[in-house]
Protein backbone atom coordinates (compact mmCIF):
# COMPACT_ATOMS: atom_id res chain seq x y z
CA UNK A 1 0.00 0.00 0.00
CA UNK A 2 2.98 2.26 0.52
CA UNK A 3 3.22 2.39 -3.65
CA UNK A 4 -0.33 2.93 -3.59
CA UNK A 5 0.11 5.60 -1.76
CA UNK A 6 2.96 7.77 -3.59
CA UNK A 7 1.15 7.50 -6.30
CA UNK A 8 -2.13 8.66 -5.43
CA UNK A 9 0.17 11.64 -3.34
CA UNK A 10 1.38 12.74 -7.06
CA UNK A 11 -1.19 12.84 -9.03
CA UNK A 12 -3.23 14.80 -6.30
CA UNK A 13 -0.42 17.17 -5.77
CA UNK A 14 -2.04 17.20 -2.18
CA UNK A 15 -1.56 15.47 1.39
CA UNK A 16 -4.90 13.04 1.30
CA UNK A 17 -4.33 9.43 2.23
CA UNK A 18 -4.79 6.33 0.22
CA UNK A 19 -8.00 5.43 1.55
CA UNK A 20 -9.38 9.23 -0.56
CA UNK A 21 -9.86 8.75 -4.33
CA UNK A 22 -11.50 12.08 -4.71
CA UNK A 23 -8.18 13.80 -5.14
CA UNK A 24 -7.91 11.58 -8.21
CA UNK A 25 -10.93 11.86 -9.90
CA UNK A 26 -11.24 15.63 -8.61
CA UNK A 27 -8.01 16.86 -10.34
CA UNK A 28 -8.36 17.40 -14.21
CA UNK A 29 -5.94 16.07 -16.09
CA UNK A 30 -7.38 15.68 -19.29
CA UNK A 31 -8.92 18.42 -21.91
CA UNK A 32 -4.90 19.96 -23.32
CA UNK A 33 -6.78 23.22 -24.57
CA UNK A 34 -8.24 23.58 -21.16
CA UNK A 35 -5.00 22.95 -19.36
CA UNK A 36 -3.32 25.13 -20.60
CA UNK A 37 -5.74 27.48 -19.61
CA UNK A 38 -5.12 26.67 -15.64
CA UNK A 39 -8.17 24.21 -15.83
CA UNK A 40 -10.58 27.83 -16.17
CA UNK A 41 -12.95 26.61 -18.84
CA UNK A 42 -16.35 26.55 -17.21
CA UNK A 43 -17.93 29.34 -19.39
CA UNK A 44 -15.56 28.77 -22.43
CA UNK A 45 -16.39 25.14 -23.26
CA UNK A 46 -17.47 25.26 -26.86
CA UNK A 47 -15.58 22.19 -28.20
CA UNK A 48 -14.94 18.03 -26.99
CA UNK A 49 -13.57 19.16 -23.89
CA UNK A 50 -16.77 20.32 -22.47
CA UNK A 51 -17.83 16.96 -20.76
CA UNK A 52 -15.03 17.44 -18.28
CA UNK A 53 -15.62 20.98 -16.97
CA UNK A 54 -19.69 21.83 -18.45
CA UNK A 55 -21.64 19.66 -20.74
CA UNK A 56 -23.88 22.50 -21.42
CA UNK A 57 -21.56 23.48 -23.53
CA UNK A 58 -21.56 21.07 -26.75
CA UNK A 59 -24.81 22.33 -27.13
CA UNK A 60 -22.78 24.78 -29.34
CA UNK A 61 -20.63 22.92 -30.96
CA UNK A 62 -21.61 23.28 -34.94
CA UNK A 63 -19.53 20.69 -35.99
CA UNK A 64 -18.53 17.03 -34.61
CA UNK A 65 -15.60 16.63 -33.20
CA UNK A 66 -13.43 13.51 -31.53
CA UNK A 67 -10.54 14.14 -29.71
CA UNK A 68 -7.41 11.75 -28.52
CA UNK A 69 -4.79 13.20 -25.79
CA UNK A 70 -1.83 11.73 -24.34
CA UNK A 71 0.33 12.87 -21.90
CA UNK A 72 3.49 12.76 -19.22
CA UNK A 73 2.92 13.56 -16.16
CA UNK A 74 5.69 15.05 -13.73
CA UNK A 75 8.48 14.83 -15.45
CA UNK A 76 11.57 14.20 -13.86
CA UNK A 77 10.56 12.34 -11.00
CA UNK A 78 12.78 9.31 -11.04
CA UNK A 79 11.23 6.08 -10.85
CA UNK A 80 7.62 7.52 -10.92
CA UNK A 81 5.41 6.70 -14.30
CA UNK A 82 2.07 8.19 -14.65
CA UNK A 83 0.07 8.64 -17.71
CA UNK A 84 -3.47 10.35 -18.38
CA UNK A 85 -5.42 9.49 -21.48
CA UNK A 86 -8.51 11.12 -22.80
CA UNK A 87 -11.16 10.16 -25.88
CA UNK A 88 -13.62 12.15 -26.67
CA UNK A 89 -15.97 12.69 -29.34
CA UNK A 90 -19.19 14.98 -29.66
CA UNK A 91 -22.06 14.58 -32.27
CA UNK A 92 -24.70 18.03 -32.92
CA UNK A 93 -27.66 17.22 -33.83
CA UNK A 94 -29.55 19.75 -34.38
CA UNK A 95 -30.93 22.94 -32.38
CA UNK A 96 -33.84 21.15 -31.51
CA UNK A 97 -32.52 17.87 -30.53
CA UNK A 98 -29.28 19.10 -29.20
CA UNK A 99 -26.07 17.41 -29.26
CA UNK A 100 -24.31 14.04 -27.81
CA UNK A 101 -20.99 13.22 -25.81
CA UNK A 102 -18.72 10.05 -25.06
CA UNK A 103 -15.69 10.87 -23.05
CA UNK A 104 -13.26 8.26 -21.52
CA UNK A 105 -10.54 9.64 -19.18
CA UNK A 106 -8.11 7.64 -17.78
CA UNK A 107 -5.28 8.00 -14.94
CA UNK A 108 -2.73 5.22 -14.39
CA UNK A 109 0.83 3.97 -12.92
CA UNK A 110 1.16 1.31 -14.54
CA UNK A 111 1.19 -2.01 -11.63
CA UNK A 112 0.04 0.27 -9.14
CA UNK A 113 -3.25 1.67 -10.17
CA UNK A 114 -5.88 2.87 -13.03
CA UNK A 115 -8.88 5.20 -12.45
CA UNK A 116 -11.46 5.52 -15.18
CA UNK A 117 -14.03 8.00 -16.08
CA UNK A 118 -16.68 6.99 -18.45
CA UNK A 119 -19.49 10.01 -19.73
CA UNK A 120 -22.22 9.88 -21.66
CA UNK A 121 -23.58 13.50 -22.57
CA UNK A 122 -26.67 15.04 -23.83
CA UNK A 123 -26.90 19.10 -23.59
CA UNK A 124 -29.38 21.59 -26.12
CA UNK A 125 -29.93 25.04 -26.38
CA UNK A 126 -32.88 26.53 -24.05
CA UNK A 127 -33.98 29.74 -25.99
CA UNK A 128 -37.16 28.09 -27.79
CA UNK A 129 -37.98 26.79 -24.27
CA UNK A 130 -38.50 29.91 -22.20
CA UNK A 131 -39.16 32.20 -24.99
CA UNK A 132 -35.27 33.85 -24.79
CA UNK A 133 -34.00 36.54 -27.52
CA UNK A 134 -30.74 34.99 -29.56
CA UNK A 135 -29.78 38.56 -29.89
CA UNK A 136 -29.60 38.77 -26.12
CA UNK A 137 -28.20 35.45 -24.73
CA UNK A 138 -28.19 31.60 -25.59
CA UNK A 139 -28.63 29.49 -22.83
CA UNK A 140 -27.90 25.31 -22.48
CA UNK A 141 -28.24 23.17 -20.20
CA UNK A 142 -26.44 19.33 -19.91
CA UNK A 143 -26.72 16.18 -18.14
CA UNK A 144 -23.71 13.72 -17.74
CA UNK A 145 -23.85 10.61 -16.93
CA UNK A 146 -20.41 8.92 -15.22
CA UNK A 147 -19.47 5.74 -14.21
CA UNK A 148 -15.81 5.66 -12.16
CA UNK A 149 -13.77 2.84 -11.64
CA UNK A 150 -10.34 2.14 -9.83
CA UNK A 151 -8.28 -0.48 -9.67
CA UNK A 152 -5.24 -1.47 -7.22
CA UNK A 153 -2.89 -3.73 -6.75
CA UNK A 154 -2.86 -4.35 -3.37
CA UNK A 155 0.04 -5.76 -1.08
CA UNK A 156 -0.39 -9.30 0.08
CA UNK A 157 -1.55 -7.80 3.45
CA UNK A 158 -4.53 -6.71 1.49
CA UNK A 159 -4.71 -9.39 -1.35
CA UNK A 160 -8.42 -10.26 -0.24
CA UNK A 161 -9.77 -7.38 -1.12
CA UNK A 162 -11.53 -7.11 -4.62
CA UNK A 163 -8.83 -5.12 -6.96
CA UNK A 164 -11.64 -2.72 -8.60
CA UNK A 165 -14.69 -0.72 -7.44
CA UNK A 166 -16.84 1.24 -9.57
CA UNK A 167 -20.04 3.83 -9.23
CA UNK A 168 -22.55 5.61 -11.23
CA UNK A 169 -22.83 8.98 -10.66
CA UNK A 170 -24.04 12.06 -12.74
CA UNK A 171 -22.78 15.98 -13.82
CA UNK A 172 -25.52 18.65 -14.73
CA UNK A 173 -24.12 22.07 -16.12
CA UNK A 174 -25.87 25.12 -17.13
CA UNK A 175 -24.39 27.79 -20.07
CA UNK A 176 -25.37 31.42 -20.67
CA UNK A 177 -23.75 33.15 -23.83
CA UNK A 178 -24.50 36.90 -24.31
CA UNK A 179 -23.63 39.00 -26.98
CA UNK A 180 -21.87 41.23 -25.08
CA UNK A 181 -18.44 38.78 -24.89
CA UNK A 182 -20.03 37.50 -21.28
CA UNK A 183 -20.58 34.11 -20.64
CA UNK A 184 -21.25 32.40 -17.35
CA UNK A 185 -21.54 28.73 -16.37
CA UNK A 186 -22.04 26.32 -13.61
CA UNK A 187 -21.37 22.72 -12.99
CA UNK A 188 -21.82 20.45 -10.61
CA UNK A 189 -19.76 17.31 -10.59
CA UNK A 190 -20.50 14.18 -8.74
CA UNK A 191 -23.68 14.87 -7.77
CA UNK A 192 -24.80 11.66 -5.84
CA UNK A 193 -20.89 11.80 -4.25
CA UNK A 194 -20.22 8.31 -5.40
CA UNK A 195 -18.44 5.60 -3.20
CA UNK A 196 -15.58 4.03 -4.96
CA UNK A 197 -13.90 2.89 -1.31
CA UNK A 198 -12.93 -0.90 -1.29
CA UNK A 199 -12.39 -1.21 2.60
CA UNK A 200 -14.14 1.46 3.90
CA UNK A 201 -16.39 4.24 2.53
CA UNK A 202 -14.90 6.98 0.15
CA UNK A 203 -16.78 8.96 -1.63
CA UNK A 204 -15.77 11.46 -4.13
CA UNK A 205 -17.59 14.48 -2.91
CA UNK A 206 -20.53 17.19 -4.94
CA UNK A 207 -18.20 19.59 -6.86
CA UNK A 208 -19.52 22.57 -7.69
CA UNK A 209 -18.08 25.57 -9.84
CA UNK A 210 -18.75 28.98 -11.08
CA UNK A 211 -16.93 30.31 -13.92
CA UNK A 212 -17.45 33.88 -15.93
CA UNK A 213 -15.69 34.26 -19.00
CA UNK A 214 -15.39 37.22 -21.48
CA UNK A 215 -14.62 37.01 -25.26
CA UNK A 216 -13.83 40.13 -27.45
CA UNK A 217 -12.33 40.64 -31.13
CA UNK A 218 -9.78 42.56 -30.19
CA UNK A 219 -9.00 43.49 -26.74
CA UNK A 220 -8.95 47.05 -26.30
CA UNK A 221 -5.64 49.20 -25.89
CA UNK A 222 -3.26 45.82 -25.87
CA UNK A 223 -5.17 45.28 -29.16
CA UNK A 224 -5.05 41.64 -28.37
CA UNK A 225 -6.62 39.44 -31.28
CA UNK A 226 -9.23 36.64 -30.52
CA UNK A 227 -9.00 37.00 -26.41
CA UNK A 228 -10.37 35.61 -23.94
CA UNK A 229 -10.36 35.20 -20.61
CA UNK A 230 -12.42 32.56 -17.94
CA UNK A 231 -12.19 32.92 -14.45
CA UNK A 232 -13.24 29.59 -12.49
CA UNK A 233 -14.31 29.34 -8.76
CA UNK A 234 -13.99 25.31 -7.86
CA UNK A 235 -16.17 24.92 -4.43
CA UNK A 236 -15.73 21.59 -3.03
CA UNK A 237 -15.93 20.52 0.99
CA UNK A 238 -16.03 23.81 2.42
CA UNK A 239 -12.92 24.75 0.62
CA UNK A 240 -12.93 27.78 -2.06
CA UNK A 241 -10.14 26.84 -4.96
CA UNK A 242 -9.72 29.60 -8.29
CA UNK A 243 -8.61 29.28 -11.40
CA UNK A 244 -7.79 31.92 -14.31
CA UNK A 245 -6.92 31.62 -17.77
CA UNK A 246 -6.45 33.41 -20.86
CA UNK A 247 -6.63 32.11 -24.58
CA UNK A 248 -5.83 34.63 -27.62
CA UNK A 249 -5.68 33.42 -31.42
CA UNK A 250 -3.31 35.08 -34.03
CA UNK A 251 -1.83 34.82 -37.19
CA UNK A 252 -5.61 34.86 -38.85
CA UNK A 253 -6.85 32.59 -36.57
CA UNK A 254 -4.89 29.95 -36.45
CA UNK A 255 -2.35 29.93 -33.71
CA UNK A 256 -3.78 29.53 -30.03
CA UNK A 257 -1.59 31.01 -27.39
CA UNK A 258 -3.33 30.33 -23.54
CA UNK A 259 -1.86 30.99 -20.20
CA UNK A 260 -3.18 29.99 -16.71
CA UNK A 261 -2.77 29.22 -13.24
CA UNK A 262 -4.83 27.89 -10.19
CA UNK A 263 -3.71 26.93 -6.52
CA UNK A 264 -1.84 23.86 -7.39
CA UNK A 265 -0.10 24.71 -10.91
CA UNK A 266 0.98 27.70 -13.38
CA UNK A 267 -0.03 26.12 -17.03
CA UNK A 268 1.17 27.64 -20.39
CA UNK A 269 -0.70 26.30 -24.14
CA UNK A 270 -0.19 26.62 -27.58
CA UNK A 271 -2.60 25.11 -30.17
CA UNK A 272 -2.76 25.25 -34.27
CA UNK A 273 -5.78 24.58 -36.35
CA UNK A 274 -5.82 23.07 -39.79
CA UNK A 275 -8.75 23.86 -42.13
CA UNK A 276 -8.96 21.67 -44.98
CA UNK A 277 -11.34 22.98 -47.86
CA UNK A 278 -14.16 20.27 -47.03
CA UNK A 279 -14.42 22.57 -44.02
CA UNK A 280 -13.43 19.98 -41.57
CA UNK A 281 -10.29 21.28 -39.26
CA UNK A 282 -7.41 18.88 -37.78
CA UNK A 283 -6.44 20.73 -34.33
CA UNK A 284 -2.68 20.14 -32.59
CA UNK A 285 -2.85 21.22 -28.89
CA UNK A 286 -0.32 20.85 -26.66
CA UNK A 287 0.21 22.26 -22.82
CA UNK A 288 2.84 22.26 -20.14
CA UNK A 289 1.93 22.08 -16.66
CA UNK A 290 4.60 23.19 -13.84
CA UNK A 291 3.12 22.44 -10.35
CA UNK A 292 3.85 24.41 -7.20
CA UNK A 293 4.24 21.76 -4.31
CA UNK A 294 6.68 18.98 -6.57
CA UNK A 295 9.89 20.59 -6.47
CA UNK A 296 11.52 17.48 -8.26
CA UNK A 297 9.91 17.15 -10.94
CA UNK A 298 10.18 19.78 -13.75
CA UNK A 299 6.83 19.84 -15.28
CA UNK A 300 4.20 17.70 -16.78
CA UNK A 301 3.50 17.75 -20.93
CA UNK A 302 0.11 16.90 -22.31
CA UNK A 303 -0.79 16.97 -26.42
CA UNK A 304 -4.07 16.27 -28.17
CA UNK A 305 -5.33 16.00 -31.66
CA UNK A 306 -8.72 16.58 -32.46
CA UNK A 307 -10.51 16.36 -35.76
CA UNK A 308 -13.72 18.24 -36.29
CA UNK A 309 -15.82 17.61 -39.51
CA UNK A 310 -19.00 17.80 -41.23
Amino acid sequence: MKKVLVAVLLLSISVITVQKAEAVFEDTYWGVRALGMGGAFTAVVNDSNAPLYNIAGIANCAQKEVTLMGSRLFAGLEGVEIAANYLGFEYPFSEKIGSFSFVWSSLSTPGLSRYDTFNIGYARRLNDVFNLNTEIVNLAAGLNLKYLRQEINFDEEDADLSSSKGALTADIGILAQFKNGISLGFSSKYLTAPDVGFKEKDTVSNINVIGIAYYTDLLPYVKIPTFTVDLDVVFIDGEVKPRLGMESYVLNDKLAIRLGGREEAFDIGFGYEITFANESTLIIDYAFELPFEIEESYGSHFIAISFRFN
